[in-house]
């Protein structure tokens, strides 16, 4: 098959949707098809991959870590027709999801849309200019509506198929987890991190690897640390990972004395990751905005214990005592449950062997056949073309 992804977030950024395309683009390629990404261009950077194409695009990484993508290219167009694609995939419903509901009506082919954002939830973090309680339902609407005009959506879990529903998204949705290469998270030496950091043998090492983001909830994590520290002196915290909150996290670390015991490793690429998280003890994830976040697989597949905040994704992934911790929003609560697992040996390594079993069902390869099993009976099932997108038509459904 020949497969259009459509992006607004791409290489060489880093984020869980991008390892997310990453992942599938590498394992369809594997079974045979063609992939073709298309996306923002970044300044001074160039693909080796041919089969990507870049919209211009405009800077706004001071705010969003990502550019935005332009996405009038007449130029896009005709490599599009050229490519005679079987299968267009959008990976957001705004910016480049537009393109490609546009060529997808345009040149008749199947239009597939992936929801791997709480868009509801990250509203007002990117557009603080419009009150809560207008941007909220206004990001629902927007993105069931654009559901609403593609041949198939894909929700990552069943928490989202439930919200899409809830959303009354009348377009077929299939529920297929986001894969990951597990045996690049095996096997790899810890030492590699623990010495480049300075750690010794006796450390204890809390790892959260994160865009470092408003919407992650990371100052939960440093409340959180700075009573783990005064209970455990061998532990430290790292934070893997880079984004706009960076100065104002390095700024509370120092003012809850925890200099020394926190490590902002910064941005880390996707073939360095594995080796931080085999430097781990603990992954701690406290983000409250997640569909399913790859980094929880990621470490779970690394054989680390994880305590996390209850909320959508985590819950989706943890079953709690088992594979993993879930918390609730206390600080007390999620600070004595990573010092029990600090204090207990034996329990670090039955939720790490249970968590290496869970992480069998999120292999890049099952999730990938499911993914072409997909496209194939969306082809089969194409809708009716519909009438040409406008705004009055979002309107009228107000």
């Amino acid at each position: 098959m020949k497969i259009g992804i459509f992006t607004n977030i791409y290489l060489p950024g880093v984020s869980g949707v991008i390892t997310a395309i990453e992942n599938y683009r590498k394992e369809l390629e594997k079974q045979g098809h063609q992939v073709y990404i298309f996306a923002a261009e970044y300044k001074n950077y160039k693909d080796n991959n041919p089969r990507v194409f870049r919209f211009k695009s405009i800077d706004l990484r001071f705010k969003t870590s990502y550019p935005l993508p332009v996405i009038f290219s007449p130029r896009i167009g005709r490599i599009i027709k050229k490519l005679n694609l079987d299968i267009i995939h959008a990976q957001h419903f705004l910016v480049c999801g537009q393109i490609a509901w546009y060529y997808s009506k345009k040149f008749n082919i199947p239009l597939i849309f992936t929801h791997h954002t709480r868009y509801d939830d990250l509203s007002t973090d990117y557009v603080p200019i419009i009150p809560r309680e207008i941007s909220k339902p206004l990001a629902q609407l927007l993105c069931a509506f654009f559901a609403d005009t593609c041949d198939a959506v894909i929700a990552p879990t069943e928490d989202i198929k439930n919200l899409l529903l809830k959303y009354k998204v009348k377009t077929p949705i299939t529920i297929i987890p986001s894969g990951i290469d597990l045996k690049k998270f095996s096997g790899n030496n810890p030492q590699v991190m623990r010495e480049k950091y300075n750690l010794g043998k006796d450390s204890m090492l809390l790892l959260t690897v994160s865009r470092l983001g408003p919407e992650k909830n990371l100052l939960f994590l440093l409340k959180s640390f700075q009573r783990i520290m005064n209970k455990h002196p061998n532990a430290y915290f790292m934070l893997a990972g880079d984004g706009p909150s960076k100065k104002f996290l390095e700024h509370k670390s120092d003012r809850f004395g925890l200099k020394r015991k926190v490590i902002f490793a910064g941005e880390i690429s996707s073939q360095e990751i594995p080796f931080y998280y085999s430097a781990g003890d603990i992954f701690v994830f406290s983000s409250l905005a997640e569909v399913q976040p790859t980094v929880l697989t990621e470490a779970m597949a690394s054989g680390l214990p994880v305590v996390a905040v209850k909320a959508n994704g985590a819950k989706d992934i943890i079953t709690h005592k088992q594979n993993g911790f879930l918390c609730s929003q206390n600080i007390d609560e999620f600070s004595r449950t990573v010092s029990k697992l600090i204090k207990n040996s034996d329990l670090r390594k039955k939720v790490s062997e249970n968590a290496i079993k869970t992480v069998k069902d999120y292999s890049v390869e099952k999730s990938a056949k499911k993914l072409v099993d997909c496209y194939k009976k969306t082809q089969k099932k194409k809708k009716k073309n519909y009438e040409k997108f406008s705004f009055l038509q979002i309107c009228q459904n107000i």
